[in-house]
Parts: C-alpha cells; sequence; structure tokens
C-alpha cells in the first residue's frame, strides 16, 4: 500500500494543542505524505480521497468519514476501539489499526500507584496531615503479596514486569494463555477460579467486548477473600459496578481503585464517591505527555508494514471485538 495522503481527526481543542507534534512526528515517518488535520467534520475535505485516516473514536467520526470520496486504512489513536461496532462506517473494505501498546506505561504506574495507596494509607496520612494529627500505624507491604491480572496484553504484562520489581506472586490471566517472563503463570480464565481465593490485588485490564461484559460480577468477587483490593483499569463495563458496591459495603472487599465505568461521568447520586475504601479517577489511568507520540509511533510501525506489504502489526480483530 502507497500512503502519500493522510488524513487525522482531532477534537479541535486538543488539536490546536498538538497540531505540531503531530506534523512533525508524520513527516518524519511519511515524508512524501500530505497530511491534512481536522478538528470539526466540516472540515474535512468533501469528496477527497485519502490512503489513511488517523483518528480517535469520536462521536463525529462517522460523519467526517460520509464526506470523503474513499479510504483504504483507518488507524484509532485508542488501543480500545469497542465503541466503533455501533458506528455505521465500512469495517469490512478497509484496513483497520488500533494503537496497542501506547497505555502499558501510565496505566501500569497507575495499577501499582493503587496497591501503593492501599498498602501504605496515604490518604489517612495526607486527612492526618490537614488535621494536625499525629497518629503512627502499622503498614502492609507488596512485598510476596498476591497479584491477579486479568488480561496479559500490553498493559497486563507491563503490570507484572512493574510488579515484580516489588518481588510480588504474579498469577496472569489470558484467555489464550502465553508464557511471561514476568509472571509466575498465566492460565485461561477457566482455571482462574481456583486461585481467586489466594488473591491480595486484582488488576483488571480487559477490553470491553460481549464476552467480557459484567464478567467481574457478583459471584466473581464473592470468590475473592475479603482482604482483596480491585484496581479497575480496564473499560465500563467489564466490572459490575453494582456487585462492587454490594461487595464493598458486606465487607466482602477490602477497597477498590476505579478509574472506568459503566455510566460517564460518574453520576453525582453514584454510591461510589465520597468512600474512604474506594480511590475513585474519573478515566485518567491512560493519559500522559508522551500518548501522542506512542501512538503515532504504533501508527508508523503499521504504514512500514503495509508499505513492504506485510500484515498490519496491530490489526484491529472483528471476531474478538478489539
Amino acid at each position: 500500500m502507497n500512503i502519500r495522503r493522510v488524513l487525522l481527526l482531532q477534537k479541535a481543542d486538543v488539536l490546536q494543542d498538538q497540531a505540531d507534534t503531530v506534523q512533525h512526528h508524520l513527516e518524519r515517518s511519511l515524508p512524501e505524505a500530505e497530511i491534512v488535520m481536522a478538528g470539526r467534520p466540516d472540515e474535512v475535505p468533501r469528496g477527497a480521497n485519502f490512503d489513511a485516516v488517523i483518528t480517535p473514536t469520536l462521536p463525529w467520526l462517522v460523519q467526517a468519514l460520509d464526506r470523503l470520496g474513499g479510504y483504504r486504512w483507518i488507524h484509532f489513536l485508542s488501543a480500545g476501539v469497542e465503541k466503533i461496532w455501533d458506528m455505521p462506517f465500512d469495517k469490512e473494505g478497509v484496513v483497520l489499526t488500533r494503537s496497542s501498546g501506547v497505555h502499558g506505561a501510565p496505566m501500569s504506574e497507575y495499577a501499582l500507584g493503587a496497591m501503593l495507596h492501599f498498602a501504605k494509607g496515604f490518604d489517612r496520612f495526607v486527612e492526618q496531615s490537614r488535621e494536625h494529627r499525629w497518629e503512627r500505624a502499622w503498614l502492609d507491604e507488596l512485598t510476596g503479596r498476591t497479584v491477579m491480572i486479568l488480561g496479559m496484553g500490553h498493559i497486563g504484562e507491563m503490570v507484572a514486569r512493574r510488579a515484580r520489581a516489588f518481588d510480588m506472586r504474579i498469577i496472569g490471566v489470558q484467555r489464550r494463555p502465553r508464557a511471561s517472563e514476568a509472571a509466575e503463570r498465566v492460565i485461561s480464565l477457566e482455571e482462574a477460579d481456583a486461585w481467586l481465593g489466594e488473591v491480595d490485588y486484582l488488576v483488571v485490564c480487559l477490553p470491553f467486548t460481549g464476552a467480557t461484559r459484567h464478567l467481574v460480577d457478583a459471584a466473581f468477587l464473592a470468590r475473592l477473600p475479603a482482604h482483596a483490593v480491585l484496581i479497575d483499569i480496564s473499560r465500563g463495563g467489564v466490572v459490575d459496578d453494582g456487585a462492587v458496591v454490594a461487595a464493598l459495603d458486606a465487607g466482602r472487599l477490602r477497597g477498590a481503585a476505579l478509574d472506568v465505568f459503566e455510566e460517564q461521568p460518574l453520576p453525582p447520586e453514584s454510591p461510589l464517591w465520597a468512600r474512604p475504601d474506594v480511590l475513585l479517577t474519573p478515566h485518567v489511568s491512560g493519559t500522559s505527555p508522551h500518548y501522542m507520540e506512542r501512538a503515532l509511533e504504533v501508527f508508523a510501525r503499521n504504514a512500514r508494514a503495509l508499505q513492504a506489504g506485510e500484515p498490519p502489526v496491530t490489526p484491529v480483530d472483528p471476531e474478538a471485538g478489539y
């Protein structure tokens, strides 16, 4: 595939901040290509043909694509692409790739930070400092604790590598288990039941598909020990939010670090707000000042493969849903 014309779609405010970065990286990877950027659907040149479209899963993506005369490849700036299946555009006649791997560093740091939050009680000491209280306490440690990682893709593998540096015991769970240098063992989801009773920290980093919807439900959480902590950095809907509230209320779960939710933004009336046993963040675990450059590097790797007549490096799998 020759890539001579590239269209980049992005929110207008983000594009304003990152246009120079985008231009620099695309000119470096495709020096002979024409680069067009659009921050709104009406900025997309009507009837134009592009070899590649680079885009997030924007709410106006379909409007933008409908204005084009043709396109051969869509590269998504996100690793998760669950939103595209409800979008009415051609997914069969074009190459679809995603920015798999861009979240590994920030999300694994978030996961380890969440573990340390609960092990070291940082929130407690911040509160004590504000109130000028000197109250010592015995703290936990991560050394020797067992972490189960649901989803051993790029993010899960990075979580395992960082957890290994803390001398944790690591059990990975994967749809098709493959060996990992960081994990003690990698097992299938069907095998996970036998190990849930030994888990201290459960890290969920699965994509959202029909098969993973409410995978972590009341029955799943009930098989964890009461001292376990849930860390959800997957996609909203993989974990049943209601089941988490019920488990916390009943004392069947020590705590939860939640970055994604079934409804976002989280409604003001949600019982997850203002809980001392919940570290709640607004879907920020994957954010990073290096996000765009990493996503464009994944695009460049795919471009090199396609130009050489090879399969894409990070294809979207319609059968798997991601």
